[in-house]
């Protein structure tokens, strides 16, 4: 699977014990990037909670198991040169689907956080894709798929970004890691509407007419890191020459006009505008959690 490594995976879903070379193995400890405890669940089970939101390093003092959750960095929105540009795909969460649990050894760890795709800056730029998220060699997440405002395809990544005019043979990006984000929509007949990003809870909105695609939700995270709603990963949305895509959970909106919105949460791909630069994705993070 792409951008996927596997050393050391246990499993998806939080356990207490595993067998590591027939010795019962529970939860590690470590530190690393900014702790913090919290409670999960009812009833309530604690857990120090290590996020890194730059690169970093994480040391693992005593070997066990470790629940991990990884974003890739959200894609860049393209220039909308003379009309519509579409929105950019959101950073892939992994794992989106549940819990994910790992074995991790003794030892430091290279935590890499991917940044953020930047937008087009100037006529028929389109925006950069965002960057993989990764745990030392043991796990990572590809970033989001930018999008472009020139006529010209959608970047493929975690979720997909949005193209402009599906008439003139332009394609709009799709997933390469389907586990953890989704494809854009598609983009209207002329150059008035693109597509929206996809984000890791959706496929992007289809452009239509003079309207713009909707972004593609993002994927709540409270239930892993505690605390309010919290969606990751979302796509942006496309712009349009009458009406700008509306924000998905946890993304932003495109625009008629105007530099385009920028990502804000962990992993959002930035917005399309009308004839103007496209919005930056937003960076990615790392959370490691383990029991106390």
């Amino acid at each position: 699977m792409p951008n996927r490594r596997e050393l050391g995976y246990v499993s998806a879903g939080s356990t207490s014990t595993v067998y590591v070379n027939g010795t019962a193995t529970g939860y590690g400890i470590a530190t690393g990037g900014t702790s913090s405890s919290i409670s999960v669940g009812s009833p309530a089970v604690s857990y120090t909670l290590l996020t890194f939101t730059s690169d970093s390093n994480l040391v693992v003092s005593t070997g066990g198991l470790f629940d991990v959750l990884l974003i890739g960095g959200g894609g860049g929105a393209g220039y909308g040169t003379t009309s519509a540009a579409g929105g950019a795909g959101g950073g892939g969460v992994l794992d989106m689907s549940g819990t994910l649990t790992i074995y991790l050894a003794a030892g430091t760890y290279a935590v890499d956080v991917g940044a953020g795709g930047a937008g087009g800056a100037s006529s028929n730029n389109k925006g950069a894709n965002g960057l993989e998220s990764a745990i030392g060699s043991i796990l990572s997440v590809s970033g989001g798929g930018y999008s472009d405002g020139s006529g010209k395809n959608g970047g493929d990544g975690s979720s997909g970004g949005g193209n402009r005019n599906s008439a003139d043979g332009t394609t709009k990006g799709v997933t390469v890691q389907a586990s953890v984000g989704n494809n854009a929509g598609d983009a209207g007949a002329t150059n008035n509407s693109g597509g929206g990003g996809g984000g890791a809870g959706g496929v992007g909105g289809n452009g239509s007419g003079t309207s713009g695609g909707s972004g593609g939700n993002g994927i709540d995270i409270s239930g892993f890191i505690s605390g309010s709603t919290y969606y990751a990963g979302a796509g942006g949305g496309a712009s349009g020459t009458g009406a700008a895509g509306a924000a998905g959970n946890g993304g932003v909106a495109g625009k008629t006009s105007g530099t385009g919105n920028s990502g804000v949460n962990y992993g959002a791909g930035g917005g399309g505008s009308v004839n103007a630069a496209g919005g930056a994705g937003a960076a990615g993070a790392v959370f490691v959690r383990f029991k106390v």
